[in-house]
């Protein structure tokens, strides 16, 4: 029987042991097929997340849209326009406190993360939770840069995916000096500046190298909210956003509160509100003009301009220190000039005092009545039909139909000669010089020397400048004079090359024939030096080859000096945008003034 008891007992442990594995079983199938339909989820989810993701192979290459680099005329880069993504900086140029101050505020634990920092999401989340709002990012340096590089800004979580996938994969194809590199070559630091290079620059006029500890963590500070804490915006939260940088660096452990202490290095910020961003938009806009249209495809454009770097940066200084000493008079008044050569290439350009505030171009778009400025062309066709500078006319009151024209302060000097009467910018004379030589002829005179907004030639008032003109076209006619007589047109661009280096365009000169006449040209110069060395000018007079004329429009709304020597030509407009009246700036004070300021710096 014990057998048999044996067998019994061994049958039923087999049965029990059978029974307790079928649970076992039906967990491990069930996690088998779990798995499986997770990893189709995943693959289907991850192939979804995954279409339309750029290639990483060629960073450069893939970047879908043109870029334009605007230079000066020795080539060293103004900016960029379009993606700007090169690399301007490169690693071993950076500080190590401006890396220290970045890695401290943007991501601490960039150099270990291989991407994605799931510690840095958990402290963001409860970070957030506290504080009841957003107040810290969980985004990596890496996962801001394919944001910046591929990502449109939508907030949604297909783009929050596909932002650390591309995170994964730069990680895979780039150094940590890679990345780090080209996040700040195409970071927006404000102020109109992309990447590290611009903004150490357009900041405080030094190269990234050169950035003092300051420096560096007021850059830093910028990444969070460019406009925001930009010093051009708002100084004082600008340095106490440099301030919460260097407190991040001593919690990293990259600085000490000794260090800091020791360190008494404040930002030297360069006095520059961007005047050559005007230009570099203005170039922009032409070079399509100058290309065919296989060109115009090209994915890099170089554009060497005729901007040079040295007289736009003595330009720019001098009008910082124009504004701020005339700060009362001018009021809300803007200030543009051109500065170009008799050839009409364009050197220097300034079309308002703050192009983060405003970037309307005053000097080439917006139409203003030139006031006797305009006269010359009055003059000068008189000239054409044998008038001479010494020729006598009465200065006396005079009506033209129900006009009643008056001179300034309504003052008249009786018999006076041309050269006297231009100087003095008498009203009464310039309408009996357009009464004689007539409209028609004064307007083709214009027309000649590069005018080319609307001429009323049959309206009286031609005579004492009510037509609309731009400073640049305005300058551009001067410079007609200056040249000897050769018609001049204006330009911003040199050259043109693509990536490879291939010339695309090449300015060559007009090559026309003078316009004005050796007589006639003579007698401009003679009056032309008249009104800066005894006339409404006088403030010009800085040298004996110094030429121009004043302009003042009615109710003191524009007031203008053009003017060359023998080899720059100036011409300086100062308005308020809405059109009213200025602090009775007449185009003889402020314009003048600072046209000879110009004129001895450059």
């Amino acid at each position: 029987m014990k057998p048999k008891n044996k067998l019994g007992k061994k049958i039923v442990k087999s049965h029990k042991q059978k029974k307790a594995a079928r649970p076992l079983f039906f967990i491990i199938k069930w996690i088998f097929f779990f798995s499986i339909w997770i990893t189709i989820f995943i693959t289907i989810a991850l192939f979804y997340y995954f279409q339309g993701l750029p290639s990483l192979s060629d960073l450069e290459s893939k970047n879908g849209k043109q870029i334009v680099q605007i230079n000066y005329s020795n080539d060293d880069r103004i900016t960029n326009r379009g993606e700007i993504y090169l690399s301007e900086t490169n690693f071993y140029e950076l500080p190590p406190h401006l890396i220290n101050a970045v890695i401290a505020t943007e991501d601490r634990r960039f150099f270990s993360h291989h991407g994605v920092d799931i510690f840095g999401i958990i402290r963001a989340y409860h970070a957030n939770k506290k504080a009841g709002r957003i107040i810290q990012g969980g985004s990596t340096i890496t996962q801001q840069l394919a944001k910046l590089l591929f990502l449109k800004p939508d907030r949604n979580f297909k783009r929050k995916i596909q932002e650390i996938l591309l995170a994964v994969q730069l990680e895979k194809h780039f150094t940590k000096e890679q990345i780090l590199t080209f996040y700040l070559n195409r970071a927006y630091f404000g102020s109109g500046s992309y990447g590290v290079g611009n903004a150490a620059k357009h900041y405080f006029g030094k190269d990234v190298a050169q950035l003092n500890l300051n420096e560096s963590a007021l850059l830093a500070g910028l990444l969070k909210a460019p406009s925001k804490f930009s010093p051009k915006n708002n100084h004082a939260l600008a340095e106490s956003r440099a301030n919460v940088v260097l407190k991040a660096m001593i919690d990293a452990g990259f600085l000490s509160e000794k260090n800091l202490s020791e360190l008494n290095q404040d930002p030297n910020y360069k006095a520059d509100h961007s005047q050559r961003l005007y230009f570099a938009d203005f170039a922009y806009n032409q070079f399509p003009e100058f290309l065919a249209k296989k060109d115009l495809s090209q994915k890099i454009i170089s554009i060497t301009s005729s901007l040079d770097e040295k007289i736009q940066e003595n330009l720019e200084n001098i009008l910082n220190e124009f504004f701020e000493k005339n700060s009362k008079k001018l009021g809300k008044s803007e200030i543009a000039v051109v500065v170009m050569n008799k050839n009409g290439a364009v050197l220097g350009m300034s079309s308002g005092r703050d192009y983060q505030q405003s970037q309307f171009n005053r000097a080439v778009y917006a139409k203003r009545q030139a006031g006797s400025a305009f006269k010359t062309f009055v003059y000068l066709t008189a000239f054409e039909n044998g008038l001479q500078s010494d020729d006598v006319f009465e200065d006396k009151k005079i009506n033209v139909g129900t006009w009643l024209p008056e001179n300034y302060e309504n003052h008249y000097s009786g018999e006076v000669t041309l050269r006297r009467a231009f100087a003095n910018s008498l009203n009464s004379v310039s309408i009996q010089l357009a009464r004689k030589v007539g409209g028609e002829a004064i307007s083709a005179t214009a027309r000649k020397c590069g005018i080319l907004s609307a001429i009323d030639k049959n309206d009286p008032t031609i005579a004492l400048g009510t037509t609309e003109v731009s400073l640049l076209e305005l300058t551009g006619a001067y410079a007609t004079i200056a040249n000897g007589g050769e018609p001049v047109i204006p330009y911003a661009i040199s050259a043109i090359k693509n990536g490879e280096g291939q010339l695309l365009y090449s300015r060559e000169s007009s090559g026309l024939g003078s316009v004005i006449s050796p007589e006639a040209l003579k007698n401009m110069k003679i009056i032309l030096r008249e009104v800066v060395e005894s006339g409404t000018g006088k403030n010009a007079n800085i040298a004996k080859n110094i030429y121009g004329k004043t302009g003042t429009s009615q109710n003191f709304r524009d007031a203008w000096f053009v003017g060359f020597d023998d080899d720059y030509v100036a011409g300086v407009w100062i308005g308020n945008d809405d059109n009213s009246a200025t602090d009775k700036i007449t185009g003889g004070s402020l314009p003048a003034q600072l046209f000879a300021e110009i004129m001895g710096r450059i």
